[in-house]
């Protein structure tokens, strides 16, 4: 409790800076009521470690629930009651019917849940553990719902007394109906009414009298038309029933009013339990939506450590992920960092509008909502440090009202950070040292820099200082990163580059946006040398990185289609062995069969012979008959040995393995060339059809003699049917280990046979499956797109796979 009080509160310019109100407001949409909502918009960042664990933890059971139960969480009817338990807790108090109808929905909330998630708590500890906590109200929801109807009327059956008013108000109104349309009759015969109609006027039956034979009824006037020509008067005969029904609206309010008292003094008996209940039905619904943001975002629970260790695999900006929803195209590029101690800080660089700022963001929101317990939208593996506190110097600075320049600004919040205590602590910067002198600038970043990694601080700065980065490249403990560019559109990438400083590549967009070229060349002429010199090695070095992971995907994708037919060409061989060895006990069956005939019929002529005291006719129709069972049996013989025979030829194992030798793999059609190998040659890497790859020695064969005056290219070539690639791909059951390989054979074999279009099915299930799927789908060099399955692209148990 006593480090509760002690906790940092991050700065409310920070907060505006990652945009923290607009995470809020989105997670807020999904809770059920104000009660969760309100929860989030209190929230105030960091919590300790231990809180923001559990409510990772809780999250994740009620993502299980949200996924794996029919229906999800059955929060449905909650109603924010605590301004009505307010008054209710005042003795002799009494409730409007509607107030007290949603205390009765809210009171039957609490009980469904604590009904569906009390049983569940061996496999649902924190949230079945939060259940028997919940009061179980049932009986005051019971009567509530007894005596008002969702109209917030109360009903016949609130009280007999109020069912027996209701009954004598009903016998009395068909009375002045009758005495009415009798009076009324009378009165028509002798012309005095506008017309034979009852009429209903400020809560009482009344006749349309003419306004000039208004004195010959006697009554009383209740209104009249506009005109002035027609007066409602109640007539005379009817007052005494009139007064009846005044007295039993009275007793009938009088009654319900005691209803109210009583069921009012129901819940204020119980409202200590009743105002627990509520407040957990808060944290519920905090979780709820905690739990539908998950979902929203596809987001995974993050490890939360001590060490320091900043590890994010694909992550995406929240608020990049609402835009491209909202837009219904596009795709967020994800962003990859690791910062493992003692490396404590990042220097990115790279062109302007290349999505340095928005890398800084992601970091600092992410671990924002790490520190507030919330899921993050990134790839599992993911971990981040729980950090005490967090600065964000984003944006303009400068203050007119304060009257400070964009550069103090800048610089009293570099001295915030700086003497922040508080620790572990993550420092955001934008332009370190930026809006001055650039060669000042850059000594107050680097010293600056310098003092934070000394303070074990781990930070994250951008910069266009060259001096800057080849600082960080020579200083322990630091590291440069950079944001790809693509040199032949001129265009941004967004792809963060570890271990590498970016060019600003200033000239060249300059150049992109037509500006005068004869200006550009007296730039270049004036830039010093070494400044350019800098940026050019840097953009060299960046295309050759470029030329590497372009050569690095074609070789991926070379190597998963080779694997690929390489597992279905091992398939399709098993299905041979299986198919001869079927042909092979067939063909013994006949061949059994064919001897227990020719026994038979052998012994059949011996008795014939015996019989016939082996007489010379007898002799030779034996002989004949043995001649030919011996020609069926020879038959036979032949057409076993043609359905055994093999076309395989025999393979022989490689006498030697060193690179240059040729050879055959196991499985795979064709022969190549060794052209490494590891650990004393029992793993080697060989080259087949220009692509290489690893397999064990103890697979490779040497290839047949042929005559060298007919050499032979090496061809892989199987031609995929639909019958044996579908449109879809079945992984429920699998772990994401297992459906991994079963994604990566089935998308290059779906690519051979042109699809386009293919579905994979993972279930809804916890949602882990379909996290790690799109995790790998993310990076595949056969995807160009994917989106949730269903005509509306709503269904989260299957993922629509759009091909290259």
């Amino acid at each position: 409790m006593e480090l509760e009080k002690k906790r940092t509160v991050i700065a409310e310019e920070t907060l505006r800076a990652l945009e923290w109100e607009r995470v809020i407001e989105i997670a807020g949409s999904l809770a059920a009521s104000t009660l969760g909502s309100e929860r989030l918009f209190e929230l105030e960042p960091p919590l300790s470690r231990q809180r923001a664990e559990l409510l990772i933890s809780r999250t994740q059971e009620m993502v299980r629930v949200l996924t794996e139960t029919q229906g999800g969480l059955q929060i449905e009817g909650l109603v924010d009651i605590r301004d009505t338990l307010t008054r209710a807790s005042v003795q002799g108090a009494s409730l409007e019917p509607l107030e007290l109808r949603q205390i009765a929905e809210t009171l039957k909330c609490a009980s469904r849940i604590k009904q569906q998630l009390e049983k569940r708590k061996s496999d649902l500890p924190e949230l079945g553990g939060l259940a028997e906590r919940l009061w179980d109200f049932a009986r005051i929801a019971k009567d509530i719902e007894k005596s008002i109807g969702p109209d917030g009327l109360a009903t016949d059956d609130a009280s007999p007394e109020l069912k027996k008013i209701r009954q004598e108000r009903s016998r009395e109104n068909r009375a002045l109906e009758s005495k009415l349309e009798s009076v009324m009759q009378k009165w028509a015969d002798q012309g005095v009414l506008q017309d034979s109609v009852i009429n209903y006027r400020d809560g009482k039956l009344v006749l349309p009298v003419k306004d000039e034979a208004k004195h010959r009824v006697q009554g009383v006037m209740v209104d009249t038309s506009a005109s002035g020509a027609t007066v409602f008067l109640e007539p005379v005969e009817t007052l005494p029933i009139s007064n009846r029904l005044r007295q039993l609206d009275l007793d009938e309010r009088r009654e319900i009013h005691k209803i109210l008292l009583k069921l009012t003094a129901q819940v204020h008996e119980q409202i200590e339990e009743i105002a627990i209940t509520v407040e957990l039905l808060a944290e519920y619904d905090e979780l709820y939506a905690r739990g539908r943001l998950a979902l929203r975002w596809e987001g995974i629970a993050p490890a939360l450590n001590e060490s320091g260790a900043m590890r994010l695999w694909t992550a995406r900006h929240p608020l990049l992920i609402e835009r491209i929803r909202e837009a219904r195209t596009g795709k967020v590029v994800p962003l990859s960092l690791e910062l493992v101690p003692p490396v404590r800080t990042v220097v990115i660089s790279g062109p302007n509008a290349g999505g340095k700022t928005v890398a800084l963001k992601t970091v600092g929101l992410l671990s924002l909502m790490a520190s507030a317990g919330f899921f993050i939208p990134a790839a599992s593996g993911s971990e981040l440090p729980h950090f005490a506190s967090i600065h964000a110097d984003i944006g303009d600075a400068q203050s007119l009202e304060s009257d400070l320049s964009t550069f103090t600004g800048h610089v009293a919040r570099l001295k915030r950070m700086t003497e922040e205590e508080a620790r572990p602590k993550l420092l955001l910067v934008d332009e370190i040292g930026s809006s001055t002198d650039p060669a000042i600038g850059a000594a107050l970043a680097e010293a600056t820099l310098l003092e934070w990694t000394m303070q074990n601080a781990v930070s994250i700065v951008t910069t266009h200082h060259g001096a800057l980065k080849a600082f960080a490249h020579e200083t322990e403990a630091m590291v440069n990163g950079s944001m790809a560019f693509d040199e032949e559109k001129l265009t941004p990438t967004f792809v963060f580059r570890a271990g590498l400083p970016g060019s600003s590549y200033a000239l060249e967009i300059a150049q992109r946006v037509g500006f005068p070229e004869n200006v550009l060349s007296r730039a270049r002429a004036l830039l010093d040398k070494g400044a350019l010199g800098l940026e050019e090695l840097v953009g060299d070095l960046s295309r050759k990185i470029e030329e590497y992971e372009k050569l690095r995907r074609e070789s991926d994708l070379k190597l998963t289609q080779y694997e690929g037919l390489s597992k279905l060409y091992s398939e399709k061989t098993e299905e041979l062995k299986k198919s001869k060895a079927q042909v092979r006990k067939q063909a013994l069956d006949e061949a059994e069969k064919l001897v227990v005939e020719s026994r038979r019929e052998i012994e059949q002529l011996v008795r014939e012979i015996k019989e016939q005291q082996a007489d010379k006719t007898a002799v030779q129709r034996a002989h004949e008959k043995l001649n030919k069972l011996r020609d069926k049996v020879e038959s036979e013989q032949a057409k076993t040995s043609r359905e055994l025979k093999t076309q395989e030829p025999e393979r022989v194992k490689l006498d030697k393995i060193e690179i240059g030798v040729r050879a055959q793999v196991e499985g795979i059609d064709g022969e190549g060339v060794i052209t490494n190998t590891q650990r004393g040659g029992k793993r080697v890497e060989i080259e087949i059809g220009g692509m290489r790859l690893w397999v064990d020695s103890h697979k490779l064969f040497a290839p047949p003699k042929k005559s060298p005056a007919r050499p032979q290219q090496v061809k892989v070539q199987i031609k995929f049917t639909d019958d044996v690639v579908k449109s879809q791909l079945d992984l429920r059951g699998m772990t994401g280990e297992e459906a991994i390989p079963e994604i990566d054979h089935y998308l290059a074999t779906a690519n051979e046979s042109s699809f386009k279009q293919v579905n994979l099915i993972h279930g809804k299930g916890t949602g882990m499956l379909r996290i790690r799927v799109r995790e790998f789908l993310e990076t595949h060099p056969l995807v160009k797109s994917y989106h949730d399955g269903g005509a509306n692209n709503d269904d989260w148990g299957s993922t629509i796979v759009e091909l290259h």
